[in-house]
């Protein structure tokens, strides 16, 4: 399908990955890994040849098709509705369709066998690629990634960053490319989306490749992972967790064959310089010297931040009481998020706030920070010392400090060392964190107001989204550091690894409610999962009630059908007698008007007027028992 043969790629006079080799299968899931810099995104850029491969070959298959998504990808014309913009991935189909609607017009005016031939082949055409299902198909899509129905005929140019990258990754699943490159697909995505994002990629019958620092997303989806490491790529059979084990038992090995080859080595110069000048032995010294310059050394792995820790520092342990809300509601306008919700935080809680975008996470969240607008009533505990983590408070910041500096200020009580040793967790290590805060992209701001609220001595964090712009190491890190935080902790997460590691209480938004549960994440799915069950048995049960109900409406209806059949019949057999009484009558006066010799003109025009009558009478009784047959033979149909 793909081959990459010795690739290299040199950056500012250093590489970032040499002499790779690479081999693509179909239908193949696979992981792209490696920590932030590794070169992940360039390998998918120069197999998609948006940078010029200048080192190696790589080999496609002649006509392979590939989809790309990145973050960076913006709409192309945000005037178009939510739904034409993802449409835009029948290119051919919607083509066809201006060339359909053009031949319509001109068979009007000119119907020759030409033109009705030219609209045939190309209706044919347009139904053999889908174009006939392409707008329930698109629609399908967008919604099953969080698009409410009346949200596609939107202009794209009314929603965020975030919904638009959505849209974009929707026109690249309706292209359905043979090798698919999706660079952080879950970003911006919420649960339900990810949840359908992963079964729908599962059943997608082209390849995978997928740069993701959301390691369930990982798990669930790759059978393969290739990891980018000190310019090297690494291959194994098996999704994220099970390269972990393996990784584990390869770089202890490679720790071992490193130490023997450092020993060896030693042993070999302590002979060399011990028996350098001996003229019996210097054939003998020249041999070990010419060994030792083939000598391939062997090189640990990387292992990324293994020193880096987060410790806090509570100086006060709050009361049992953290938080108490009495009777808040929320509305923006006429949309009621929540009404008279009453909400107790305890010391030591764990909370994941989870659900769909939309819902009132966020909102919520800002609400127990005090920095929303609400009604009802909220009391913070006794020696509650609050810290709020989200995207605006990196308007906090001051852009004229270095990162450093911003720190000290926040814990002047911290050593830099320890600030370091945070700010190397979030991925500043060296002189970065001299950089002045102006400079810093906003992912970069957003790790140093999230590094800003951990070193505080804040005994209730609240933290919303913490992982995003976070690779899977300073994930792990940060989570190592809030298992072992002693104080209280409410946060906002897509993530389900961070969540199934952290949360011991789970709240949602339903029905204008916050609807809690108390325990973990696992057990919060299992029970959601009985609640659906239950609801689909109960679902099933009224079909099934309603389907009896229905079979004893048609058995009552047959019942009801069989006696109007009855009666018509009756109906037919008392017309055929009348019939049959008016022949015979017909009859007598054609054969009286037939001898008139001997009647009387007045005797002529009676006997005249009573054959009309019984003509007329004959075509009427012939014409209500045709219609008695129809509803006859409709009913029996039935």
């Amino acid at each position: 399908m793909l081959h990459l043969q010795n690739i290299s790629f040199e950056f500012g006079g250093n590489y970032l990955f040499k002499n790779i080799d690479w081999f693509i299968k179909p239908k193949e899931r696979i992981a792209l890994i490696g920590k932030n810099g590794a070169g992940k995104s360039t390998l998918i850029k120069l197999i998609v040849g948006q940078y010029e491969l200048r080192e190696g070959s790589m080999n496609k298959q002649g006509d392979l098709q590939i989809g790309y998504l990145s973050q960076d990808m913006i709409s192309d014309d945000g005037s178009l509705t939510v739904l034409q913009t993802a449409k835009l991935a029948f290119k051919e189909a919607i083509q066809l369709q201006s060339e359909i609607d053009e031949l319509i017009h001109k068979i009007e005016s000119d119907p020759s066998d030409v033109n009705v031939q030219a609209l045939a082949d190309k209706q044919e055409r347009f139904n053999v690629i889908g174009g006939y299902d392409m707008e329930h198909k698109t629609a399908e899509i967008l919604e099953g990634l969080g698009f409410k129905t009346e949200d596609l005929d939107r202009p794209l140019e009314e929603f965020s960053g975030g919904w638009r990258m959505r849209v974009i990754l929707a026109r690249m699943l309706l292209e359905e490319p043979d090798l698919m490159l999706m660079d952080e697909p879950t970003n911006h995505l919420d649960l339900p989306s990810i949840e359908w994002l992963e079964n729908y990629l599962l059943n997608y019958p082209g390849t995978v490749i997928i740069v993701s620092h959301d390691r369930e997303f990982l798990n669930r989806m790759t059978t393969r992972t290739a990891e980018l490491n000190a310019g090297q790529l690494y291959l194994w059979d098996g999704n994220y967790d099970f390269y972990l084990k393996a990784k584990e038992e390869r770089d202890l090995l490679l720790a071992r064959k490193a130490e023997n080859q450092k020993q060896y080595i030693k042993e070999q110069e302590k002979f060399i310089n011990r028996f350098r000048y001996k003229a019996t032995k210097a054939k003998a010294v020249q041999s070990r010297i010419k060994m030792l310059d083939k000598l391939d050394a062997i090189e640990e792995i990387e292992d990324d931040q293994s020193n880096m820790n987060i410790q806090f520092k509570l100086s006060t342990k709050s009361g049992k009481v953290v938080m108490k809300m009495h009777n808040i509601s929320k509305s923006f306008g006429d949309n009621e998020i929540f009404k008279n919700v009453d909400l107790e935080i305890n010391r030591g809680d764990k909370i994941a706030l989870i659900g769909a975008n939309g819902t009132g996470k966020s909102t919520l969240l800002r609400i127990i920070a005090d920095t929303e607008k609400y009604s009802g009533k909220r009391e913070l505990g006794h020696q509650v010392i609050p810290s709020f983590y989200a995207q605006h408070q990196l308007e906090s910041l001051n852009l004229k400090e270095d990162i450093i500096t911003e720190l000290k200020q926040e814990a002047p009580d911290r050593s830099e060392t320890e600030l370091r040793s945070v700010l190397g967790s979030f991925l500043f290590s060296g002189e970065d964190v001299y950089k002045k805060i102006k400079v810093l992209s906003g992912g970069e701001k957003a790790r140093v107001a999230l590094s800003k609220t951990l070193v505080s001595e804040a005994n209730f964090l609240m933290l919303d989204e913490p992982t995003n712009h976070l690779d899977m190491a300073s994930i792990e890190l940060l989570i190592d550091a809030l298992e072992q935080y002693e104080g209280t902790l409410i946060f906002v997460s897509h993530n389900r690894y961070f969540i199934s590691k952290l949360a011991n209480k789970v709240f949602w938004i339903e029905d204008e409610d916050v609807k809690h549960y108390p325990g973990t994440f696992e057990e919060y799915q299992y029970k959601m999962a009985q609640r659906k069950a239950q609801k689909e048995t109960v679902k099933a049960e009224a079909s099934k009630a309603s389907s009896e109900k229905q079979s004893k409406n048609n058995w009552k209806q047959k019942d009801e059908t069989a006696a109007e059949l009855k009666k018509i019949k009756q109906k037919i057999e008392n017309l055929e007698k009348q019939l049959k009484s008016l022949e015979q009558d017909k009859s007598k006066y054609e054969e009286q008007l037939a001898h008139t010799e001997s009647l009387s003109e007045e005797d002529i025009v009676e006997l005249s007027k009573k054959y009309d009558a019984s003509l007329s009478s004959i075509a009427k009784l012939n014409s209500t028992m045709d219609d008695l047959v129809e509803d006859l033979i409709l009913l029996e149909e039935s």
